[in-house]
């Protein structure tokens, strides 16, 4: 697909057209469904289309309520919608049950029919709109998960409400105060789970605050000002986030989604809410747009492909179909908003974003070095999906080199563990890493976990980032031999030929350089030595092909400190972190600064199993 360099309202309708044009050819007249690949749910093929062709109303309904689309563009999803909610109708999208897919479908349709009520909703018949209302009306009489998921029957009752259709206000009340439940300082939510802060916190939990305070603040000004405060007390962090090239940090589930991770920014503008300056808005959302065209992110008919990067489906989970990724049209409802509206006549401006911030709620720090790798280091995160290890509990996730997933189990390839410390048991190939922190901290210098990969194994890992580098401190308690590997950032290979790519020596480590920059690791304490491991292809999300350097050893039965050093930047650095190292505590020093790890106040306290 040619690049469009996104510069303005223009460009960026461009893009948008060049991804919604290649999924024409597999539309069906009248049928809302879209038949965009093979590949299997825990929901059926059926809804699976369905929700295909749901998700682009994220972007379709709003532009055509703005006349952005003309009603000839919009007459396709009118007569498809019409048949979908019609149960006499061989199109009819069926009964809805308790925790369906089509729950979380019903959303784009509930803010389309709010947007497009003039055009769309008053011209119905009364049979039409009877309809409508009952299918969508469903989601009152059934379970709903208590997560973001409530905004979908929240939104329901909202478009209800706006119709002067009768909302269930029981729902309504019911659903808010659960969304509050998960409210916590500095405009942060959780997502269901206290252990999960990730993208469903801005493109779920805020993106649909702010429309309900947009739509809601007559009826309801009181909470549409608290979930607008919100979202201008979360914007000062949620910043953070992303780098000065557009990427943002690969971290959490659903990142199949790609580009709605600039949704909530998106959802600001439509909804006026300016928690950042416009110019600032406008490059957060078109830098993350132009990052996302140097991947290939679509399949050679131009349509998206599950994936991150590139098309790859170890990294998914079990709710992602091909019609999935198109959950990221949330981020073009920037295009509904009026050509005179001060984001799009604003002169785009940078950011301007300390070196390194502590989002207390979140329980992370993050730095963002000279603004090209931000790195985000969480502490106490999971979620129960498919390599949830792997996408919440690594030390450090970054923008730039992204993170891998497992492709199977045996040895250190099929493991991919970057930014983990994995250990197995002397003479076995069956490497594990940290899962949920079974207790964390972080300080405004380090976050800490301990943690317990294998009975009779007890760890605790201090993270200390120092802009570029990290070093990584591993207090370890073990009643048996171990093997111990751990491993630094990704970095790019076009192939994963051991001959083919050498590294170079680097203060008791290794260096290695590669077209998108320079990852070294090095042994400070404790290692044998540090070697180069090429995991299996497709386990990282934005490389195919990678390269981790990994700092490696055997430890006897006993008590052990093990400290490793990480580096992710541009080039070969000139200067590495040192530690002194002493039976109570570790002073990391680099730079002008000297940090002091005390490892009699943060020995083990778990007992050993």
């Amino acid at each position: 697909m040619e690049k469009i360099n996104i510069v303005d309202r223009a460009s960026l309708r461009q893009y948008f057209d060049s991804l919604l044009t290649p999924t024409e050819k597999y539309r069906q007249a009248g049928n809302g469904r879209l038949n965009l690949g093979s590949s299997a749910t825990h929901y059926t093929q059926d809804q699976a289309q369905i929700e295909g062709f749901l998700r682009e109303l994220w972007a379709v309904g709003p532009m055509y309520g703005n006349g952005d689309l003309s009603d000839a563009d919009f007459q396709y999803y009118r007569q498809a919608i019409l048949n979908g909610v019609d149960p006499q109708h061989p199109y009819y999208w069926g009964v809805v049950r308790d925790y369906d897919q089509l729950i979380v479908e019903m959303a784009s349709l509930a803010v389309t029919l709010i947007e497009t009520k003039a055009k769309f909703w008053d011209t119905l018949t009364p049979d039409q709109q009877h309809n409508v209302f009952n299918w969508l009306n469903q989601v009152n009489s059934i379970g709903v998960w208590p997560n973001n998921w409530r905004f979908f029957r929240i939104l329901v009752n909202v478009a209800f409400t706006k119709l002067g259709l009768s909302a269930s206000q029981e729902k309504l009340q019911d659903d808010l105060a659960l969304i509050e439940s998960k409210s916590l300082a500095e405009g942060w939510y959780f997502d269901g789970s206290p252990t999960q802060m990730d993208y469903y916190i801005p493109w779920a939990m805020h993106y649909y605050g702010l429309l309900y305070a947009h739509y809601m603040q007559q009826e309801d000004p009181k909470r549409s000002a608290l979930f607008v405060a919100r979202a201008k007390s979360f914007a000062q962090s949620f910043q953070y986030w992303f780098d000065t090239n557009g990427a943002a940090v690969p971290f959490g589930r659903s990142l199949t989604y790609r580009f709605a991770q600039a949704a909530f920014w998106s959802a600001c503008v439509f909804t006026g809410v300016e928690v950042l300056p416009w110019g600032e808005l406008k490059t957060l959302v078109f830098n993350h747009l132009n990052y996302w065209q140097t991947l290939p992110i679509t399949k050679p008919d131009g349509v998206l492909s599950i994936g991150y990067g590139y098309e790859n489906l170890y990294m998914s989970e079990h709710y992602n179909s091909p019609g999935s990724p198109y959950w990221s049209f949330k981020t073009f409802i920037v295009l509904a908003v009026p050509q005179d509206h001060p984001f799009w006549t604003a002169k785009a401006t940078q950011p301007t974003r300390a070196e390194q911030i502590r989002i207390t709620p979140a329980k992370m720090l993050i730095t963002n070095q000279q603004g090209t790798n931000v790195c985000l280091y969480p502490s106490e995160q999971l979620a129960a999906q498919a390599h949830g290890d792997e996408k919440y509990s690594k030390f450090v996730y970054s923008s730039r080199f992204g993170f891998s997933v497992s492709t199977g189990k045996h040895g250190l390839e099929d493991g991919a563990f970057d930014n983990v410390l994995a250990v197995a048991e002397v003479d076995s190939d069956l490497f594990v890493h940290k899962p949920l922190d079974l207790a964390g901290k972080v300080t405004d210098e380090w976050v800490q976990h301990t943690w317990s990969p294998l009975p009779a194994v007890a760890i605790v890992s201090t993270v200390v980032p120092l802009g570029e580098w990290h070093v990584r401190i591993h207090q370890v308690t073990n009643q048996r031999p171990l093997q111990v590997a751990d491993g630094g950032f990704s970095n790019l290979l076009h192939d994963s030929h051991p001959d083919d790519h050498p590294a170079v020596n680097y203060a008791g480590g290794l260096g290695f350089t590669s077209a998108i920059g320079t990852t070294v690791t090095t042994n400070l304490l404790g290692f044998e030595q540090v070697t180069r491991v090429f995991p299996s292809p497709n386990s990282n999300l934005v490389y195919p092909n990678t390269i981790i350097l990994t700092a490696v050893g055997t430890l006897t039965s006993g008590t052990h400190v093990l400290i490793s050093a990480h580096y992710g930047g541009d080039k070969i650095p000139v200067v590495s972190p040192s530690v002194d190292y002493r039976d109570e505590e570790v002073v990391v020093k680099f730079a002008n600064r000297s940090i002091r790890v005390d490892l009699r106040k943060d020995e083990l306290t778990l007992s050993l199993r």
